[in-house]
């Protein structure tokens, strides 16, 4: 019986990765052509709608575990930890953007040629707002949940950093960019920021290319019925991400690994899968910015519905898992913004090269085999 519950289960979980897979073209081909059509730079259209399309397993795993779903089976699993199953996804997704989806894109640019591993990483201005809001994100998680819980207050302050973030993406990029373009100005032999955006935008994708209507009305009918096929793939989504959830509290009732240790160790891979498809296109189109601008933002998109049960039922929500150590729960959530701040210093002081993303996933492989047979 118990065998048959695993092979079941991880037949439903590669199911639904295929079929994130094939969501995930047209999800993002939308979040491109709306941030078209309202005049959005690339980068901000990687950081805002790519990231919001990619981030909706993670968002509606967080909204459904929110729901009475969690309570309808599984009795031998505790009520707690289904509970914060989507705030332990959010978590584990983020790292897995950060160095698993992340450095292994890099790695493929490496191997393609694309970069070299002694070139320093230059990066945009969205960029590097997105790992700022990412870093004080984070932070807030971890301070949040040193009493092994999150109540509504801290839930409303996730969503309001991830709200302020989207928000920001379409003010403090051009005003980052101002400022490095008028520095590049007053001193020749910097680089101009707007090169590597001007040649990002040569290697656009032909769909990318269609002419944006030449009048309201057209631009209207374009915008609402891209808006009507977004929302009908977000639908498709929660179905997916339900039969997901069901698969991973399934596996747990087998009593081998707890719902933490599935989650960071197989459920978080399959809502990361939209993130390691648009990866993939990025690396291959050679699109940096994109890329780190893409995964920055989808952290922190993701983090801001990590409160989300508080912030609809009211009360507090406990973080925790019923692993062989779970006191070290806090120390893998810690990872996230140590990291994310090592990054931002380092990209800000040019001291990170392309070469840094071998060591990094070593250590990620590390985090997820220990924090599956730990947590």
């Amino acid at each position: 019986m118990a065998l048959w519950i695993v092979l079941s289960s991880l037949f439903v979980l590669a199911a639904t990765c295929y079929l994130l897979f094939v969501v995930s073209r047209p999800l993002e081909a939308v979040g491109v052509r709306l941030g078209k059509l309202l005049h959005v730079p690339e980068d901000v259209i990687a950081a805002t709608f790519q990231a919001l399309a990619t981030s909706g397993p993670e968002i509606v795993m967080a909204v459904v575990a929110a729901t009475a779903f969690v309570a309808t089976g599984w009795a031998e699993l505790e009520f707690g930890e289904k509970a914060c199953s989507g705030c332990l996804n959010m978590c584990f997704s983020a790292m897995h953007n950060l160095l698993g989806i992340g450095c292994v894109g890099i790695i493929f640019m490496l191997f393609k040629g694309t970069v070299k591993a002694d070139e320093t990483i230059e990066v945009s201005p969205s960029v590097k707002a997105g790992l700022m809001f990412y870093i004080l994100s984070s932070t807030c998680l971890c301070l949040f949940i040193i009493d092994g819980q999150i109540d509504r207050i801290e839930g409303w302050v996730l969503m309001a950093i991830g709200i302020a973030f989207v928000i920001s993406q379409f003010f403090i990029p051009p005003w980052l960019r101002r400022r490095a373009g008028a520095r590049a100005a007053d001193d020749p032999s910097r680089p101009d920021p707007d090169d590597s955006q001007d040649q990002q935008h040569d290697r656009e994708d032909p769909e990318d290319a269609r002419p944006l209507p030449a009048t309201f009305g057209a631009w209207l009918k374009d915008f609402f019925g891209h808006g009507l096929i977004y929302a009908f793939l977000i639908f498709a989504l929660v179905i997916f991400v339900e039969e997901c959830l069901a698969a991973t509290f399934s596996l747990a009732t087998v009593g081998l690994v707890s719902v933490g240790g599935i989650v960071l160790a197989l459920t978080s891979y399959v809502s990361s899968f939209p993130e390691f498809m648009m990866t993939y296109r990025f690396a291959v189109a050679n699109k940096k910015d994109a890329l780190l601008a893409m995964l920055f933002g989808s952290n922190v998109v993701d983090l801001a519905f990590a409160g989300f049960r508080p912030i609809l039922q009211g009360g507090s929500m406990k973080v925790y898992t019923t692993g062989m150590f779970p006191h070290l729960l806090p120390i893998y959530i810690w990872a996230l913004p140590v990291l994310a701040a090592a990054s931002l210093v380092a990209l800000w002081t040019g001291k990170v090269k392309y070469g840094h993303a071998r060591p990094l996933v070593a250590f990620y492989v590390i985090y997820i085999i220990s924090g599956l047979i730990l947590l």
